[in-house]
């Protein structure tokens, strides 16, 4: 990959998930219609995923030591020569002509930094959850509620990372909420996109999911959010649930369809067609 003409710089952490691996590296190996650099961030893996980095061309695999997941996508970051940049762990895909699709807009809209999309919630089958579709970011919803926008559907220029900006490293699992709240309130311009860009693997080992991630949510909320939002919290998520009544959110014309890969040793995308889909995300 010649660097100069790079327009994607994606970094994807890692440890022990190569068949997962497998499957988030092909679904950014085919968005072939951008050039891109792949930079995988591997923790020393004990299940075959360094060897078989070792054999890929495609992808820059970088094998080291880290303390956490965003102590690698950090490390991966600083590596970048992109003009876009984005991260995608190993239980997460593109979905088709994504790349494509997130460039166009970057070009068409020169004053947007960031950009968020719609996405797929999905078992390890590939057959979907939910759908989970993004409104506007304001960083006192966030802070209010939660991250309600998918890192693996968010798109930044590389001014960001020049400009001094990383994940927390001090967080083990919400780091994204934390820094999409510090870029908003920092000024970068955010927008999103109707259209789904990523699909996420729910394989029951996610750390979105964790204890780790509610204790570190609460000590955001109870010691770092500005008085004002703790004080509004309730009429705050009121506004933030109407907005995204009024974004259609909650609705999905029928039938959905989309393409993922669902093995690691498929060589080609497996087409889902769902003829009933809800934006209900049930987790228990």
């Amino acid at each position: 990959m010649n660097s100069v003409h790079t327009e994607f710089s994606i970094i994807t952490p890692s440890l022990n998930m190569l068949g997962y691996l497998k499957r988030c590296c092909a679904s950014v190996a085919d968005q072939e219609r951008v050039p891109f650099e792949h930079i995988a961030m591997d923790g020393n893996s004990t299940d075959g995923t360094v060897e078989w980095l070792g054999q890929q061309r495609r992808i820059a695999g970088v094998v080291q030591e880290d303390n956490g997941m965003y102590e690698a996508i950090n490390k991966g970051l600083l590596l970048a020569k992109g003009r876009f940049v984005s991260y995608l762990n190993s239980d997460e895909q593109y979905l088709p002509d994504t790349l494509n699709f997130v460039r166009e807009y970057f070009d068409q809209h020169p004053e947007i930094d960031i950009l968020f999309g719609d996405a797929l919630l999905v078992k390890p089958d590939g057959s979907l959850i939910a759908y989970r579709k993004v409104y506007q970011p304001r960083w006192f919803y966030i802070w209010s509620s939660h991250l309600y926008l998918f890192s693996c559907a968010m798109f930044l220029r590389r001014r960001i990372i020049e400009e001094g900006f990383q994940f927390d490293e001090r967080l083990r699992v919400i780091g994204d909420m934390d820094f999409v709240i510090r870029l908003l309130c920092h000024g970068y311009r955010a927008a999103y996109v109707r259209r789904y860009l990523v699909a996420f693997t729910m394989t029951g080992n996610n750390m979105s999911n964790s204890q780790n991630a509610e204790f570190e949510k609460k000590h955001i909320l109870d010691e770092m959010a500005p008085m004002w939002v703790r004080s509004l919290r309730l009429p705050l998520n009121i506004g933030r649930l109407t907005e995204k009544l009024i974004s259609g959110a909650y609705w999905q014309m029928m039938p959905l369809e989309y393409a993922l890969y669902v093995s690691d040793v498929t060589v080609e995308r497996r087409t889902f067609r769902v003829e009933k889909a809800s934006f209900r995300w049930r987790t228990r």
